[in-house]
């Protein structure tokens, strides 16, 4: 067996099917003519040769990996220009990647990890680009004709480390610059502005202009925007375009500077392209703290126009100033965190604002979103009733106002009893119809959808969330949570690795890493975490519950799981109800027959209460359908009888929406039917 080291191009052309199904002999005979007249001469002439044919793609080894580089270059420079006179859908368009590696040589053919990495390159490339690994853009900086965009670290398929990703860009070809721009939609970053009026105290104000920015410009249909606890982290000298655009994975950052004095303000903004770190676009405008909504429309309308995308601004009104000004304190003050004083003051400073300035879509959303979760989660005696009401209020003047503000519609959801799931679903996709890029819409959706099982829908929301939000603790922890309710243990283990050694000092992803590693029999990784916990003295009830199922778990001691059945039936006969993730512990302690036992003497008639408040730290009701924690209970014909306790299976059976576990061909029972009869009895 012969090994050698050399550089792979894998090509592969773009929605070969969709062409074929449209055209199939027109589509045969260009994709024949481009490799008689542009691949294979341009692979000849740069030393190459084609040492596999995959229909639509091809395997190309090369002996110099500058030569695979402006070989691949000059084949999607030459290719745009031929198809530039087709729509867009017509033409033919590569992908291509390459890769530095060990290979096997079996006659004619070439296996190995080398070529493995560079066909999964080739998948991670932009619509007529060119994606490199490490060492090939280290081996041809300074040697090639090109810039290079750093994608970011990625985990691909049968790899088992991380591969980092470069896309490369041929300097001074417009045609092939265009094809790459055109085919990557937009993804912005708006930083903080800097705060340019002389006074620290007035920090607030340039960072509540710089995220009332943000949101403006977030209206935008065709645009996703990076969430401001991922973007505000990059401050004066960390602001370097090249490391924004590497840790956030954006495409554009707009920048700028606010300076206030007195009742007016000036704003400075950038648009910067960060693959050419070149200005699109800049102004600077001078206005009335009054006319702030109107500027806020411009800057967003100017930004849309350099990027191309539809936008559509909101009703601009005028506000008054002291009004603005309480919105921007109450803001800063909900981004420091939320404890009940701090949420008090906010909820106070923005029922004055509204009373200032009726017609501020904003204040109203935001005031609506915090009285629902006072509403939900606060342990006031203040009267549900009268709550109830100012929510309602403050979520319909918000929608009055402002059709397109989703959290509004989320806060309404929060009224509804946790077992209303037809009506919380209706108000979660309106949300997430009207603002489809909010991380906050998408991160709250994604919870709900857990809590009626339907867990890939649920991952599809996490996963968007988190990389509108990469650099949030919270978004990047739920992520993790399901990719483990997913069953994706192997990605959710290597999730919480990184989020772990990133943030140490974080009690939630510390306990949640702690009981993936339980459940995962990682006994080594399980004592890493415990002691950096201990060493960091993190505290949380959660933390601690996690570590003692941990221990409990591994120890598979009979005296220990009969001491957590005497917990639970002692908090059972104390209260008339358990929570579901005290059964969630014992089934993963092997104790299933008492878990199911318990669920049947448990109440939940608080599931239909109309006021019942959520236990802080409680789980979501959600963890009964992770394939992580819950599968021995899921596989079990019980099962479906704590669902029907939740009023799930009435949902399921009315809407037909049923959850993923239902088409699981691994269940020993009929899911459907015993749902329906449990409905039916």
């Amino acid at each position: 067996m012969q090994r050698k080291l050399t550089a792979i191009l894998s090509a592969d052309v773009v929605g070969y099917t969709g062409l074929m199904e449209a055209d199939e002999t027109g589509t045969l005979e260009r994709l024949k003519l481009n490799r008689n007249q542009i691949f294979e001469p341009k692979v000849e002439s740069h030393g190459g040769r084609v040492f596999k044919l995959l229909g639509d793609g091809a395997l190309v080894e090369f002996s110099s990996v500058v030569a695979a580089v402006n070989c691949a270059l000059e084949i999607q420079e030459a290719t745009a220009k031929t198809e530039q006179t087709l729509s867009e859908s017509d033409r033919i368009r590569y992908r291509m990647g390459i890769n530095l590696g060990d290979i096997i040589i079996d006659g004619d053919d070439m296996y190995g990890e080398g070529v493995n990495v560079a066909t999964r390159l080739q998948t991670l490339a932009p619509v007529g680009g060119v994606a490199l690994s490490r060492v090939v853009r280290d081996q041809v900086e300074g040697k090639t004709p090109c810039i290079f965009e750093d994608m970011g670290e990625h985990t691909v398929k049968n790899i088992e480390r991380p591969v980092h990703v470069y896309s490369a860009l041929s300097v001074g070809s417009s045609a092939h610059v265009t094809t790459v721009a055109e085919s990557v939609k937009p993804l912005l970053a708006v930083l903080a502005f800097d705060n340019l009026s002389g006074d620290p105290e007035l920090a607030y104000f340039s960072d509540g202009i710089s995220e009332e920015i943000l949101m403006t410009v977030a209206r935008g249909a065709d645009l996703k925007v990076i969430a401001r606890s991922s973007s505000f982290q990059f401050r004066g000298a960390n602001k370097a375009i090249r490391q924004v655009a590497a840790q956030l994975k954006t495409t554009h950052v707009l920048d700028g500077s606010v300076r206030r004095s007195g009742s007016r303000v000036r704003i400075s903004a950038s648009l910067i392209e960060c693959a050419r770190q070149t200005t699109l676009w800049s102004d600077r405008f001078d206005r009335e703290l009054s006319d702030v909504f109107a500027l806020q429309d411009e800057i967003a309308t100017a930004v849309a126009a350099a990027l191309k995308i539809t936008f559509a601004p909101a009703q601009s009104e005028t506000v008054d100033p002291s009004a603005y000004n309480l919105y921007l304190k109450a803001l800063a003050l909900r981004n420091k965190g939320l404890e009940a004083e701090t949420q008090l003051a906010v909820i106070q400073m923005l029922e004055t604002a509204t009373e200032l300035a009726p017609k501020f879509a904003r204040a109203w959303v935001m005031l609506a979103t915090l009285l629902a979760a006072w509403f939900r989660f606060s342990e006031s005696e203040s009267s549900d009733a009268a709550l109830r009401v100012r929510v309602v209020a403050a979520a319909e003047m918000a929608l009055k106002l402002d059709p397109g503000l989703g959290g509004a519609y989320q806060a309404l959801s929060q009224l509804e009893p946790f077992g209303r799931y037809e009506e919380r679903e209706a108000l979660h996709l309106k949300a997430l119809s009207v603002a489809p890029s909010d991380p906050t819409v998408l991160t709250n959706a994604s919870l709900f959808f857990t809590e009626i099982g339907r867990i890939r829908e649920a991952l599809k929301y996490s996963k968007h969330a988190y990389d509108l939000d990469p650099m949030s603790p919270w978004a990047a922890n739920w992520y993790g949570n399901m990719l483990a309710f997913a069953g994706e243990k192997k990605l959710s283990q290597e999730l919480f690795r990184t989020l772990s050694a990133r943030w140490p000092d974080n009690a939630l992803i510390a306990a949640n890493a702690i009981l993936v590693a339980a459940c995962l029999g990682d006994w080594a990784w399980f004592d890493e975490l415990v002691v950096v916990a201990r060493e960091r003295h993190l505290e949380s009830a959660t933390l601690h519950r996690c570590i003692s199922t941990g221990q409990a778990m591994r120890s598979s001691d009979p005296v220990t799981r009969s001491s957590f059945i005497r917990q639970a039936r002692d908090a059972l006969s104390r209260s008339g109800s358990l929570s579901l993730g005290t059964c969630m512990n014992l089934c993963n302690l092997g104790a299933i027959d008492e878990a199911f036992e318990l669920i049947g003497q448990t109440s939940l008639d608080h599931m239909l209460d109309p006021v019942q408040r959520a236990e802080r730290g409680n789980v979501s009701e959600g963890i009964i359908f992770s394939e992580l924690h819950s599968a021995r209970m899921i596989h079990d014909p019980r099962f479906p009888g704590l669902c029907g306790k939740l009023g799930l299976c009435n949902y399921w059976v009315k809407t037909e929406r049923w959850p993923d576990c239902a088409d699981e061909s691994a269940l020993t029972y009929d899911f459907k039917a015993e749902a329906r009869r449990l409905v039916s009895a």
